[in-house]
């Protein structure tokens, strides 16, 4: 994953929020996901991680251009994807919250 002013990278990051186990399954949702993006032209890394209490998930994704990712949001295989109906089921029911943003790096630092 490279984290760059100038990588000109779309980064997407997403929240998700809910009770520990409401979020197990939302975490199994988000690693298929991640396999999924991989097959998507212009998807370069991602990451998903999990807040020491167990009631956030964070997804870092790295895109060649937001134009890929919107291509990769809007393709209609997802409506058929049975893990994602069920994290749509989770956000209509209230048992999740989700929150998807772009990004552009404003600053950056790296350790020895």
């Amino acid at each position: 994953m490279q984290i760059s002013h100038d990588s000109g990278l779309c980064t997407v990051i997403v929240t998700v929020d809910g009770a520990p186990e409401h979020l197990a399954e939302a975490a199994e949702h988000a690693s298929q996901g991640l396999r999924r993006f991989a097959g998507f032209p212009g998807f370069v890394a991602g990451a998903t991680h999990r807040s020491a209490d167990g009631a956030r998930l964070v997804q870092y994704l790295q895109w060649r251009s937001e134009a890929d990712h919107q291509a990769c949001m809007a393709d209609p295989s997802w409506a058929a994807d049975p893990s994602s109906q069920r994290f749509m089921a989770q956000m209509q029911a209230g048992e999740i919250a989700v929150d998807v943003r772009v990004y552009t790096v404003a600053a950056q630092a790296e350790g020895e």
